[in-house]
């Protein structure tokens, strides 16, 4: 087939019958309330303060408890990838990165293209497979740059997870799942007023997998897609590679179990100010993580996962001011062991340590000045990571790189400009970072030196929207937006020895953030009365700065801060770029609400074409060589159908396509680029309630039984399901 006719093509036909990650309706309300539930009226508060929906020209995925509810999980990743559109890495073993807009995921490391936060503050971890799932209300996906709000690592996008924050009686859930791969679930949750001003929510989760995951065998969709090849690309032409060499595999090193709760308390402190503090605690110990299937069972590891957040919060109105002041500390620490020496097994020793940190302040002035809203705001951040490595006889060695942190100050100003009756939304914003690169002397790792640098940048930004009908609004956004680089490409020093001289690399003070300019410009479609939402949306981004090595050769007289003659010196520079460019359309639409019926049968989908993924090296003679942005499909979705008698029965058939990404093949000797074969998978949920507070779920993950990987090498479980009884209170 025509490559230029694959976005039509039957494959995507399969998968277009409407393309967004619409929420599931709650059993227990009423038809016309559903209806006028409908996606214009979500709150969403991703641009730093509560907003309607339908006022804010971005465009923001809404991913609710009710979608969630009846999509079969491990992990928050598998919640996410599910009802949206965003580019995931996922291997067995609590590890995963999710990518927007383009941009490459990223499973590791403080300077991630992505934002991950919850409540508006950075989430304390790297890997969004460590969120607590027992305890988000919903989960907001913001498309496009929002360092004018955010700062750092907002270039893609930013994934903001809102936890639950109940009033009025007390009320919750205990629910007890059971399923494949001996697999249990036990959880919790209640929240509500305890006493007049005291106000919680306690949510709790317990995952026990306790039998290796099976690979899928039936690849009903990979036959029909004819997608069991991936394609090395040598130089000398690509060749293609079986991909069936894992069917219906019983993995080992697959079993999994974890324990995560949270707690919050609000305390009402007179009519217009509250206070709430909140912490969360994830705790997962012998993690098994499987080897790549290329080496069998010869590389396995196991890891002890424990994180734990807390934050305060102040907030109350004075006058027209809606004022809140944010501290919140997180620390992560990751604790690895290694189980084979030369692929034989041995007695599994610690072999590497890490520990990170996040802690910051957040104050915030929402002024309202009529139908407008200006909101000023003040961020401090410090990001810290550090890290140990062991020897098998227990003893300390060297670890792979410096400890570092990285801190930010901040001051921005977003506008919320509401014209003509609202049909025009105006929303400026400006943000200053002074971003402070801080690389420690690291025990052990003698080839390093300390060093600090303090850099500033600039992020402006600009969205528009007007409702040309009721029906109709176009919308807009331009903006620019960065990420830091490793505080040890701008701070650090190290020599490595040979012969009496130094080969020296060093840090570069002058090193420039990799920064974009992106805009987007789309129509949205919304009419509630027929139960019908719709946006399309192009978008466009240029990437420069990106960084990369310089090597030189210094004169003989220049010597080392110790007099050691320099063999060379490699930097780091900017000189690196990227161009991104593609559309996103969504659709909803309710038949149940259009034929004015009392039950619910609606049709939804998210979906993005990645038209152009581009990343540009440029060689030291000035040749530049394009390629392909690893990891990023050049087409995804997420859609299904459901239906809702509003009489306790809740049905959810839905699915999820991801076209066809490239990555390096590191088993292979020559690494040579390898393209992923597409895959297309499909999962069932059904729930039935009965006196609104017994309720029987079944969900059923990868029906058809694919065969499939986010990561090629760390393929995913195959066909699997389970019970669930929950009981509301």
């Amino acid at each position: 087939m025509n490559k230029n006719l694959q976005f039509i093509s039957f494959r995507n036909v399969l998968i277009a019958g409407a393309l967004i990650s619409s929420p599931a309706l709650a059993q227990d309300k009423k038809a016309d309330t559903i209806r006028t539930n409908a996606l214009d009226e979500v709150v969403v508060t991703s641009l730093r303060t509560e907003t309607k929906r339908r006022d804010v020209p971005q465009n923001i995925t809404v991913i609710s408890k009710q979608a969630m509810a009846l999509t079969a999980y491990g992990e928050v990743t598998d919640l996410l990838k599910k009802n949206s559109s965003v580019n995931i890495i996922q291997y067995p073993g609590l590890s995963a990165g999710i990518g927007i807009r383009g941009f490459r995921p990223q499973i590791s490391g403080l300077n991630q293209r992505s934002l991950l936060l919850v409540d508006g503050r950075p989430a304390g971890t790297a890997s969004i497979a460590t969120i607590n799932p027992a305890d988000i209300e919903r989960i907001e996906v913001l498309k496009g740059p929002a360092s004018a709000l955010y700062g750092s690592s907002a270039m893609g996008g930013v994934v903001n997870i809102i936890t639950k924050k109940s009033f009025g009686d007390v009320h919750g859930n205990v629910f007890a799942e059971y399923g494949s791969y001996e697999t249990a679930k036990l959880g919790a949750d209640a929240g509500g007023n305890i006493t007049k001003k005291l106000d919680f929510n306690l949510s709790f989760l317990s995952y026990d997998r306790n039998k290796n995951m099976k690979l899928g065998k039936g690849n009903l969709f990979r036959n029909l897609f004819d997608a069991d090849k991936a394609v090395k690309n040598y130089t000398t032409g690509p060749v293609e590679v079986d991909d069936n060499r894992s069917d219906g595999l019983r993995r080992d090193y697959t079993r999994l179990n974890y324990n995560t709760g949270s707690l919050r308390l609000g305390y009402q402190i007179d009519d217009t100010w509250r206070l709430d503090v909140r912490g969360e605690r994830f705790v997962a110990k012998g993690v098994e993580a499987p080897s790549d299937i290329f080496y069998g069972n010869a590389q396995p590891s196991t890891k002890d996962i424990e994180r734990h957040n807390e934050e305060a919060t102040l907030s109350g109105n004075l006058f027209s001011h809606k004022l809140s002041l944010k501290g919140y500390t997180s620390e992560e620490n990751n604790l690895n062991y290694t189980l084979t020496a030369s692929g034989v097994k041995i007695a599994p020793y610690a072999s590497f340590s890490s520990e990170t940190s996040w802690k910051g302040i957040q104050a915030k002035d929402a002024w309202s000045l009529g139908k407008h809203n200006v909101i000023f705001g003040l961020d401090y951040s410090n990001a810290a990571t550090s890290s140990k490595s062991f020897l098998a006889t227990g003893a300390e060695k060297a670890p792979f790189s410096p400890n570092y942190s990285l801190s930010s100050a901040a001051a921005y100003v977003q506008g919320q400009l509401n014209f003509l009756n609202n049909r025009l939304v105006i929303n400026p914003g400006i943000r200053m970072d002074l971003i402070t690169y801080d690389v420690k002397q690291t025990p052990l790792l003698t080839t390093y030196a300390g060093g600090k640098q303090t850099n500033p940048f600039v992020s402006p930004s600009l969205a528009a929207q007007y409702a040309v009908t009721k029906l109709f609004t176009v919308h807009a956004t331009t903006g620019r937006a960065f990420v830091t680089p490793d505080a040890y490409n701008v701070a650090g020093y190290s020599e490595i020895l040979s012969d009496g001289k130094a080969t020296v690399t060093q840090g570069n003070p002058g090193l420039k953030n990799e920064n974009s300019i992106s805009w987007d410009a789309g129509l949205r479609i919304s009419k509630s009365e027929l139960g019908l939402s719709a946006d399309f949306t192009y978008y466009s981004t240029s990437v420069k700065d990106r960084i990369t090595t310089q090597r030189s050769i210094p004169p003989a007289t220049q010597l080392t801060p110790g007099g050691l003659q320099i063999n060379s010196i490699t930097t780091y520079v900017n000189a690196n770029k990227a161009n991104i460019n593609g559309f996103e359309a969504d659709f909803a639409l309710d038949f149940g609400t259009l034929a004015h019926k009392d039950y619910a049968l609606k049709l939804f989908a998210d979906a993005t074409k990645s038209a152009k993924a581009k990343e540009v090296t440029i060689a030291a003679d000035g040749t530049q060589t394009a390629k392909d942005i690893y990891n990023v499909a050049d087409f995804t979705a997420s859609y299904g159908l459901e239906y809702n008698n509003l009489k306790g029965l809740d049905l959810r058939l839905s699915g999820r396509y991801v076209g066809k990404r490239n990555d390096t093949d590191f088993n292979d000797p020559l690494s040579p680029e390898i393209v992923y074969p597409e895959f297309m998978t499909l999962d069932f949920g059904a729930a039935y309630t009965y006196k609104k507070k017994h309720t029987i779920s079944f969900l059923m993950n990868n029906i058809t039984d694919e065969n499939y990987y986010e990561k090629r090498g760390y393929n995913l479980a195959g066909r699997n399901f389970s019970l669930k009884y929950a009981l509301s209170f």
